[in-house]
């Protein structure tokens, strides 16, 4: 079956933490021992292909006090030429630029194709209201923002940011920007992710991180929304991305719905 990843980092060790490499190492030593030091668009293309991922969102990251920067300009570069590769950007809230100002240049000058924000990451509340006008420029765009919610193993993350529920104001503010709630909240918030697709049309939950065999449980309406999932890997945080597909297939649902998660519900929020 046809697969997009949407959550997959790339980086090197120039890039993240040293403890962040360190759960790499031990989480997935492939990617350690062959692109820990250099990583390249072919190398990581054959081995999606590998892995049976025909296309693959490639996220930046502004984390210093967490896991470490990605810049826009670097996973831009990294994609282009490459229409296996979508390059996602972010937003620094330690610059002295406007986050509007940020925004027009990834989208315009770089050509991201949406968002990642880190809210545990960076410490900010997502409704805060001195990001709206960065909501008001990606919606303007009709360009999706993916939010890491729920917690993070990683040393420096502040869980009280990761809280689904602050995304119904900007969900209700912005009506037409296409929000994914990545995580679902993991663990401690799966209802109000569950609830905020009930209830918003423009909310998605990425499934990234969430064991397969806990999915239906934890969403007790996926099959009712069945178009409102979106399948991730977080690689290179886990040691493989066929195992994770495989386990989604293996779940008693119609083949539709394995369809809508693995890929389509993707490339329609993707435009592809």
């Amino acid at each position: 079956m046809k697969v997009i990843d949407f959550h997959v980092h790339v980086g090197t060790k120039e890039h993240w933490n040293p403890w962040v490499m360190d759960f790499f190492r031990q989480t997935n030593p492939f990617y350690y021992e062959r692109f820990s030091e250099k990583i390249t668009p072919e190398g990581l293309i054959t081995y999606l292909k590998f892995q049976g991922v025909e296309k693959a969102v490639i996220l930046s990251e502004y984390a210093p006090n967490a896991t470490g920067v990605v810049t826009n300009e670097f996973t831009v570069n990294f994609c282009r030429g490459h229409s296996e590769l979508i390059p996602f950007g972010s937003i620094s809230l330690y610059d002295h630029v406007s986050v509007e100002e940020q925004a027009e240049r990834a989208i315009k000058v770089l050509g991201v194709k949406g968002f990642k924000m880190l809210p545990t990451y960076a410490y900010f509340y997502p409704n805060d209201p001195s990001l709206y006008p960065f909501y008001e420029v990606v919606q303007s765009y009709d360009l999706p923002i993916i939010f890491h919610t729920g917690t993070s193993i990683f040393k420096g993350s502040r869980v009280k940011y990761g809280d689904p529920l602050f995304l119904d104001d900007v969900a209700e503010d912005f009506p037409r920007l296409k929000i994914i709630v990545e995580h679902g909240g993991r663990p401690f918030w799966y209802d109000r992710a569950a609830w905020l697709i009930t209830r918003h049309r423009n909310v998605y939950i990425g499934i990234a991180g969430i064991p397969a065999s806990k999915l239906l449980a934890s969403f007790p309406n996926l099959e009712r929304y069945p178009d409102r999932f979106i399948f991730g890997s977080d690689w290179p945080g886990v040691p493989g991305i066929k195992p994770l597909v495989e386990k989604i297939l293996s779940l008693p649902l119609a083949k539709e719905v394995k369809e809508m998660i693995l890929w389509k519900n993707a490339s329609e929020i993707l435009q592809l």
